[in-house]
């Protein structure tokens, strides 16, 4: 076996996905975003193998896409309307924040700020 030692970001010790995690952004957030499109995607995949439909965005250069949940959704509903294709090419800024899931103690990201209106 050969060993070396790591020096990176604790993110790129996970496995890949597709999914923004707040993880991701911690200790470089806030960080601003172009939204390129919303998506649905049937039977994702999560940790542990459980799938699901989720609504996501995807952020323009971006990878990895943000999985809307409710609190986020409203957010850009609050800012931008409720025709997600009025969302596109908005630049939004995304931080980490803590939150409870299931009842546990969780960070979370959430949609803060509107830097630009189109």
């Amino acid at each position: 076996m050969q060993s070396k030692e790591f020096e990176g970001r604790s993110a790129e010790m996970k496995k890949p996905t597709p999914w923004l995690a707040s993880e991701d952004i911690m200790g470089v957030f806030p960080v601003t975003v172009t939204v390129d499109g919303c998506f649905l995607h049937k039977g994702a995949e999560f940790d542990g193998g459980r799938k699901e439909d989720v609504y996501a965005m995807k952020f323009t250069g971006k990878d990895k896409q943000l999985v809307l949940n409710s609190t986020n959704r409203r957010t850009m509903v609050d800012m931008f309307g409720v025709n997600v294709n009025d969302w596109k090419e908005k630049k939004i800024e995304l931080t980490v924040v803590d939150c409870k899931m299931m009842g546990k103690n969780v960070k979370g990201i959430r949609i803060v700020n509107r830097t630009e209106t189109k």
